[in-house]
């Protein structure tokens, strides 16, 4: 990627937006994509879809969730400690001690998640696992009145830092889930607008809520009507301490895009997926669905009497946490393969 293309990115990861509260995110993505692509358009919920070449016979589409996963305010008790409930799934067991920031309609309050000091807990309490309502966010309020003047019920709330470089061009940050997705997305138009005598239409789109019931994408295939759609995604990969491949495969960060084959998925166009990585030279690892991806592509596969569907992801360490963890080349392994399919694919069933 280019330092402009990064840059987009580094922006698109630290900018909060968690399901629901996607806005911010998706005028950061409209913008980038209004750079060379004047066709963009946002339904009622908040979906938004830039359109290529319209008007063919054939289209495809590609979609990335634009939304992450959070908390939001459910409760501040007397003292001014605030208590939340869960935006999509997350473990509780991992927000102690973390960093949190509330996202108010006047801006962002910083607050730290805390728990008992392991000092004051009893022995019998050390191995105890806290559930979400065990915890809360600590903004200094002096109390409840006071704490009210800077958070309201209702405000969203995100956990964990931004985007970080590691090492062998690696990256951690909280939300590759789904940044990647609309980052993918946009990347791909990106190299199809250069592209001449494209025969298909080409819908890309940035949907929302997938964290919370993987529904906005369903909602935006129904309106398109496209002849396939491809979904862009995370994908929870296998190569950390106790991750059992008997159990969930083999699937490496650096070892190129994830296609997903099975029994919802589409097997032409995973065996064309396939087939174009070979061409091209690009590695690949495969994933099986055995009835759901647990992304995007399933509302999309249920429409307007069925669209056939493909998932492609990038591996990830961590899913769910404040370090996701992933492969800046397999970033751009999976740009390259998904412009390639775009162009080539004859969208024949």
């Amino acid at each position: 990627m280019t330092s402009g293309q990064k840059q987009f990115l580094i922006e698109l990861i630290n900018t909060p937006a968690p399901s629901g509260f996607e806005e911010p995110v998706q005028k950061l993505w409209h913008k980038e994509v209004s750079k060379f692509c004047k066709d963009i358009k946002k339904d009622i919920h908040g979906n938004i879809i830039a359109t290529h070449n319209p008007g063919k016979e054939k289209s495809i589409m590609l979609v990335g969730h634009s939304d992450e996963i959070g908390l939001i305010v459910n409760y501040i008790n007397n003292e001014g400690f605030i208590f939340v409930r869960p935006i999509g799934g997350l473990d509780p067991t991992i927000l102690a001690s973390h960093r949190a920031r509330i996202l108010t309609k006047k801006g962002i309050v910083h607050a730290a998640i805390g728990r008992t000091s392991l000092h004051l807990l009893t022995i019998k309490d050390r191995d105890k696992k806290h559930e979400l309502h065990e915890l809360w966010l600590d903004i200094g309020a002096k109390n409840k009145k006071d704490a009210l003047k800077y958070v309201s019920i209702g405000d969203p709330v995100v956990f964990g830092d931004d985007y970080r470089e590691l090492q062998n061009n690696t990256a951690m940050a909280r939300c590759w889930d789904n940044r990647i997705g609309i980052y993918v997305a946009a990347e791909v138009l990106r190299k199809l607008i250069k592209v001449k005598n494209l025969n298909k239409t080409v819908y890309i789109v940035s949907s929302v809520q997938e964290e919370t019931g993987v529904w906005g994408a369903g909602n935006v295939a129904y309106n398109l009507k496209p002849t396939a759609a491809v979904a862009v995604d995370v994908f929870p990969c296998s190569d950390q301490p106790e991750i059992t491949k008997e159990r969930f495969g083999e699937t490496k960060v650096g070892s190129g895009p994830v296609i997903t084959r099975g029994v919802r998925s589409n097997n032409k166009m995973a065996d064309e997926i396939i087939n174009i990585s070979k061409q091209k030279k690009i590695p690949y690892q495969i994933d099986v669905d055995y009835g759901n991806t647990w992304t995007d592509a399933d509302p999309i596969s249920q429409v307007r009497g069925g669209i056939p569907i493909a998932v492609v992801s990038v591996a990830t360490r961590y899913l769910h946490s404040s370090v996701e963890t992933l492969s800046l080349k397999d970033v751009d392994l999976t740009v390259d393969l998904l412009a390639e399919y775009t162009i080539k694919t004859k969208l024949t069933f």
